[in-house]
C-alpha cells in the first residue's frame, strides 16, 4: 500500500514547482520540501536513528514541523510531536513514554527542553537538535535511498488525553493516516479541488491539523498555509492575501469570527470555498450566520478521536442546514464502519437506542505505545471502543449523547477529568474531587471542579489553581473551583460521585 514516503516521491516527480507550505516566513515548493525530507532523513541516520525508532519534535505551526514530519518518515522512524502547552512534568513524561532518543526543537522552545533536561527526570539518553544552524548542520548532502517503509509501520505517535494521570501515545501506521487522508479527500473534498489552499489554525501536534488538513492537501499536491495563533483579523488577512480556499475552526473560533465580523471580508467572499468544524457541536444559529456572512460557502462538520486516525463521522453541506438533524455528528466516512453497541451486553443496539460508538477500518490505530493492557481495553475483536455514547436515527445519522470517559472538549482541546482529579487527590487539603465540563458559549465546554476539603484543613481557590498550574497545561486548569464541606458531594449507593447530580446541585 502507498506510504507517506511514496507521497514524497510522487510530489517531487509530478509537482516540484507547486507551492507546498508557507508559515508566514518560509515558503517551500513540493520539490524543495522533498529535498529537505531526504536530507533530514540522512542526517537522522547519521545520529543513529534506525527504522522503527521514535523521533520527538517540539515546535509550533511552522515549516520546521512539516519538514521534520516528512524527514522522520523518510528515515523509517515515527514522528512524535509534543504538545508545546505542556508543563515540564508532562513534557518529560511524553519523551519518556515513547522512548525518543532524538528530539528536534523549533525556535522558541529551547527553554522548555532545557527545563526538562534540568529536572533529571529523563529515563534515557537524549540528543537534542535545535532549529537553525545546528539543525542545518545535521542535514546531509549525501542523500541515500529512503529507508524501506511498509504500510503497517508506525508513521506517527500522537498523544491523547490520559485516564491514568498522563497522556497516552496513539500509534498510527502509514496505512491508517493515508486511509484518513483518502476519507477526507473523498467525503470532505480536502485537496480535491485544483489548487486547493488550506489554512491550518489548530496546532500541528493535534491529529486534526496534521492528518485531516496538511496530509490530504499534501498527498494531492496542494498547498497548506500555517497560522501561528488564532487572531480573528489576522486569519481574515491570511485568507485574503494567500487565496485560502478552506480551513477548519472549532465552534468557539467560528463564533469569535462572527462576533468580530471577520468573515465579512473580500477574501472570504471571493475565493474561500469551504469551512469545516468539529471538537464541539456547531448549532443552527451559527451555521445560518456563517452562510449569511459567506454566501455560497460549503459547511462541513466532523467527529472523531485520535485513536480512530482520527475521523469517524461527517456531515456534508447538503445536510448541514437540515433542521431535523441539527445537532447530529453525521454518518461514517467512506472507509470507516461504525456500530453502536450496548455498554452492558455488547450487543448492537436498535435505532433510537443509546449505544457506545465502536469503529472499525484501516484508519484505526495500531494501539497505545508501550501499553498493551490499555490497548486491549479499547481494541476488541477488531473494533475500537470509543467510550462515547450516541443514538442513531432511522436514516443512519448519529447523535452524540455522552462521554463514558468523562472527556471535556474545551476550545478544541481534549481534557480528561480523571487526570485532573488524580492530581487534585495528591493535595493534602483535598478529600474528594470531581471535575466536570460545563457548557460554555466561548469554549464549548468549560473545565470546572468541586472539591470537598478535608476536615481541619483550609485551602483557597487561588492555592488550588496555583498547585494545578505547576503540573498541568493551562487549558486543563479549571476556570472555576468550588470548595465544599466533606459531605457535600452527591454519591450513589456505592459511594461514587454522581456528576450529573453535581451539576444540578451547583447550579451549573
Amino acid at each position: 500500500m502507498f506510504t507517506l514516503v511514496d507521497a514524497i516521491r510522487r510530489n517531487e516527480r509530478l509537482v516540484p514547482q507547486r507551492e507546498a507550505i508557507f508559515d508566514g516566513t518560509r515558503r517551500l515548493t513540493h520539490g524543495e520540501l522533498a529535498d529537505r525530507a531526504w536530507r533530514i532523513a540522512a542526517g537522522l541516520r547519521s545520529l543513529g536513528v534506525r527504522p522503527g525508532a521514535t523521533v520527538g519534535v517540539l515546535a509550533g505551526n511552522t515549516v520546521f514541523s512539516i519538514e521534520t514530519f516528512l524527514g522522520i518518515a523518510a528515515a523509517g522512524a515515527a514522528f512524535v510531536p509534543y504538545n508545546w502547552r505542556w508543563a515540564t512534568e508532562e513534557l518529560s513524561h511524553g519523551i519518556n513514554e515513547t522512548g525518543a532518543e532524538v528530539v528536534l526543537v523549533g525556535d522558541g522552545f529551547d527553554g522548555a527542553i532545557a527545563d526538562v533536561q534540568a529536572t533529571g527526570a529523563l529515563t534515557g539518553p537524549l540528543t537534542v537538535v535545535h532549529e537553525g544552524e545546528e539543525f542545518e548542520r545535521l542535514l546531509r548532502s549525501d542523500i541515500q535511498p529512503p529507508a524501506p517503509v511498509a504500510a503497517a509501520d508506525a508513521a506517527c505517535i500522537l498523544f491523547t488525553g490520559g485516564t491514568t494521570g498522563f497522556s497516552k501515545g496513539v500509534v498510527l501506521s502509514h496505512a491508517a493516516i493515508l486511509t484518513n487522508a483518502l476519507n477526507e479527500i473523498a467525503d470532505c473534498r480536502i485537496g480535491a479541488r485544483p489548487d486547493d489552499r488550506g489554512l491550518i489554525v489548530t496546532p500541528l501536534f493535534h491529529s486534526a491539523a496534521l492528518l485531516c488538513w496538511f496530509l490530504p492537501l499534501y498527498v494531492t499536491g496542494n498547498s497548506s498555509i500555517l497560522a501561528h495563533k488564532f487572531v480573528e483579523d489576522e486569519i481574515a488577512e491570511l485568507v485574503d492575501r494567500e487565496s485560502v480556499t478552506n480551513m477548519f475552526l472549532v465552534p468557539n473560533m467560528i463564533r469569535r469570527m462572527l462576533k468580530a465580523g471577520s468573515f465579512d471580508t473580500d477574501g472570504f467572499r471571493h475565493h474561500f470555498k469551504a469551512l469545516h468544524s468539529g471538537a464541539g457541536l456547531l448549532r443552527m444559529p451559527d451555521k445560518l450566520a456563517v452562510t449569511e456572512s459567506i454566501p455560497g460557502v460549503e459547511l462541513f462538520f466532523r467527529y472523531g478521536l485520535t485513536e480512530a486516525g482520527p475521523m469517524v463521522t461527517r456531515l456534508q453541506p447538503h445536510d448541514m442546514l437540515r433542521p431535523e438533524i441539527d445537532g447530529s455528528i453525521g454518518t461514517e466516512y467512506l472507509l470507516t464502519e461504525v456500530e453502536l453497541r450496548d455498554v452492558f451486553n455488547d450487543a448492537p443496539v436498535q435505532p433510537g437506542e443509546i449505544g457506545e460508538i465502536c469503529v472499525r477500518g484501516p484508519n484505526v490505530m495500531t494501539g497505545y505505545f508501550g501499553r498493551p493492557d490499555a490497548t486491549a481495553e479499547v481494541l476488541q475483536n477488531g473494533w475500537l471502543r470509543t467510550g462515547d455514547l450516541a443514538v442513531r436515527d432511522e436514516q443512519g445519522y448519529l447523535f452524540f449523547r455522552d462521554r463514558a470517559k468523562d472527556m471535556i472538549k474545551t476550545g478544541g482541546e481534549n481534557v480528561y477529568s480523571s487526570e485532573i482529579e488524580q492530581l487534585l487527590y495528591t493535595h493534602p487539603a483535598v478529600m474528594e474531587a470531581a471535575v466536570i465540563g460545563v457548557p460554555s458559549e466561548e469554549w464549548d465546554e468549560e473545565v470546572r471542579a468541586v472539591i470537598a476539603v478535608r476536615p481541619g484543613r483550609t485551602v483557597t481557590e487561588p492555592e488550588i489553581t496555583g498547585f494545578l498550574r505547576e503540573h498541568l497545561a493551562g487549558y486543563k486548569v479549571p476556570k472555576q473551583i468550588a470548595l465544599v464541606g466533606p459531605d457535600a458531594l452527591p454519591v450513589n449507593p456505592s459511594g461514587k460521585i454522581v456528576k450529573t447530580n453535581l451539576r444540578a446541585s451547583m447550579g451549573w
